[in-house]
Formats: C-alpha cells, structure tokens, sequence
C-alpha cells in the first residue's frame, strides 16, 4: 500500500494499492474512537459489487453502519436527491461526530461529499472512488456539489475528506467505456504538467495497438488492466500531480485552473446535449481537442506538438455526436461558472507540460476552432 500525503488546509492522506478496500477497518479506526455512526452512500450499479461485502467488514469490525443507494447518473446530483438524502441522514440519527462515505465514481463523491459539507453545518467525510476517473482526479481536492439546471456543479463547497482510499482492483467491474474517462483525465494531467506522463500513454498506445488506429473500448480495457504496474504507476502519477497543483492552490485562484483544461468546453457540450449521448469525460475528449487546436491557431502550440496530441486524443474511442454547432458552444461558454470578471479563462497549451490561461481571446477565434473539431468528429 502506497500512502500519498496531501498538504491541504487540512491534510488528508489518499491510501492506495490492490486490495486495500478491504484494509478499510484498520484505516478507519483512528476516525471511530467516539463510536460515530457510518453512512454509505453509493449507487446501484456499484452496490451490485461491493455494498453488501464492504458493510460486512466494517460490520464485523464492530462499526455502526448504514446505507443509502440511488440510481447512478449525472442525474442524481440534483437539489431533489439532495433533499432526500439529508433527510436520510436525520432519520438515521447521524450526529456531529458522524461520517459520510462516499462509495462510487464522481457523481457519488460530489454528491455525499456535498451533503457531508452542509449537514450539521459540516461532518466528516471519506472518498472511496471506484471509477478510473474518480481515482485520478475528482476524490483528490476536496470539490463537491451538485447541479442546477443551467449547469453542472454550480452549487458547491470545498470539503476535504478525512481520507480517500482507492483499490485498483474495483476498476475490473467497471465498464469499458468508463475505462477510457479515466485513461482521457490521466492524458490531460500529461499534457498540463508532466510531459513524461504524457508520453508514457503514448508509448503504450504504441506497444500495443496499431497506429493511428481509434482502439475500441473493451480492447482499451483489458490491455490496460492486464498492465498493472503501469497502471499503478499512471494512477499514482496522476494523484500527485493533482496534490501538487492543490496544494499550491486549494481554493483555485490561480494555478488550479489548468486543470480545467479541456472542461470549459466540455461542460458545454454537455449542456448543449442535456447531458445525454456523451458522458461527461467524452466531452472533456472534444473539449481538449478543442483546446490544442485553439492554441494551435493563436500561435502559441507548435504544430509538430498539436499534432502529436491529436493523434493520440483521436484514438480514444467516444460516440460520435450531430447536430452541435459552435455559436450554441459558444454561448453556454459565456455562461461558464468559472467566468471571472465578465471573461472566460481559457486554459492553453504552449508545449506538453506547460498550460497556461488567457482571457484575451477572440470569439471569432474560439468558435473557429470548436467548429473545426466538430466537422472533423
């Protein structure tokens, strides 16, 4: 088991390593000397799995347990859910002293997480991500929240769990699909911070399938999780690189915004389509094609470089989507909630490792390059 220590306002470690779920009393002990009371929060495609064996331990641990399971979907993070679960949490006579943990993929660990950080004014909190995704981006940096219907997680607080444990052994029942979400979010924390990272999902695209060639999903899938030592070490990069810009900046007044490379557009997308069609790191694929051909055309990528990223963007395998023009983007961008000052922060790429964020871009410019990625598919 590796532990990675995250320096935030307030610490918490993220304790990694196949099989480590099951470590989960041991690990919990020091949070449960006041007796607190657990709430599970998960989902029902993840409580298929690991609901019943995850209470059981903690069970038999001497822990006092309960759940609550919701459909699984962006859906679930809306105010009404949230209404359910807070009074879920009441009639389960949760107090001060007790803990939330969220058991699932983003969505979950947004979602309890939120409901941890208003109920009672505030109880503990603990990430179990369960999805590629969630393990190398949304459980490290404490934003939770939910939906409005203008746009995704404009209710929110920063909320840092007491720990986050992840087993990479949970990503064996996650579907094909989900797999490359989490392989997308590892590529983007290459491209805005680590080129090394970058360029070691290059060479396994390389070793592995032909070139140029878009790898289906299930193919994605189990070539990647046949590689454990790879995939340890592309996790944990990831985790890292996301400490590191937290810990500069935990509350995202500067760094912290790159790594919403590729999300501005996305985000929008997703709107666009009502969160239907695409998930939400397939629209993140199109966003950060977008992105780099944005930087390409203001002339701050090099082509050799633009290229290069296409290439292996294009390879990851999301739906094809009709009917989304650049002026309907364009408009949901202006709406985007990390506007600031009237203007959209754009984040760009000079070279593989270095994002930055420019507001000064012209419209004509942005909408020039969404339209370019949008015929080309």
């Amino acid at each position: 088991m590796e532990i990675i220590e995250v320096k935030a306002e307030q610490p918490y470690n993220v304790y990694f390593g196949e099989g480590v779920l099951n470590e989960a009393p041991r690990i919990l002990k020091p949070t449960a000397e006041t007796d607190p009371s657990f709430l599970v929060v998960t989902d029902k495609n993840v409580a298929r799995h690991y609901l019943k064996p995850f209470v059981s331990i903690l069970k038999d641990s001497g822990f006092r347990v309960r759940y609550a399971v919701f459909n699984p979907g962006e859906s679930l993070k809306s105010s009404q859910n949230l209404d359910k679960l807070l009074h879920k949490m009441v009639g389960f006579g949760l107090a001060r002293d007790s803990v939330v943990i969220g058991l699932g993929g983003g969505v979950i660990g947004d979602f309890s997480g939120f409901a941890a950080s208003v109920y009672m004014r505030g109880i503990g909190f603990i990430q179990i991500p369960t999805t590629l995704l969630a393990q190398v981006d949304s459980s490290i940096g404490g934003k939770v929240g939910i939906n409005l219907k203008e746009g995704k997680n404009l209710v929110g607080s920063l909320k840092s769990p007491l720990f986050v444990l992840i087993d990479p052994s949970t990503l064996h029942t996650l579907g094909a699909r989900q797999i490359v979400l989490g392989l997308a979010e590892i590529i983007k924390a290459g491209l805005i911070f680590d080129e090394h990272l970058f360029e070691k999902i290059e060479n396994f695209f390389n070793k592995h399938f032909e070139t140029e060639k878009t790898v289906s999903p299930e193919e994605l899938k189990t070539t990647l999780l046949k590689d454990r030592e790879l995939l340890s070490k592309i996790i944990t990069n990831s985790i890292k690189i996301k400490r590191d810009i937290v810990e500069k900046d935990e509350k995202e007044s500067g760094l912290r915004m790159i790594l919403n490379f590729g999300h501005t557009f996305g985000h929008a997308i997703e709107n666009f389509l009502h969160y239907r069609n695409l998930l939400h790191g397939e629209a993140v694929i199109l966003g950060m094609r977008i992105a780099v051909e944005l930087s390409s055309s203001l002339g701050m990528l090099p082509e050799s470089e633009r290229a290069r990223i296409e290439k292996l963007l294009c390879r990851l395998p999301i739906p094809r989507v009709e009917r989304i023009d650049a002026k309907h983007i364009c408009s949901r961008i202006e709406r985007d909630k990390k506007k600031r000052g009237g203007r959209v922060h754009y984040v760009l790429l000079r070279e593989i490792g270095n994002a930055v964020t420019e507001t000064d871009v012209d419209r004509k410019m942005v909408a020039r390059a969404i339209d370019h990625i949008l015929r080309r598919g």
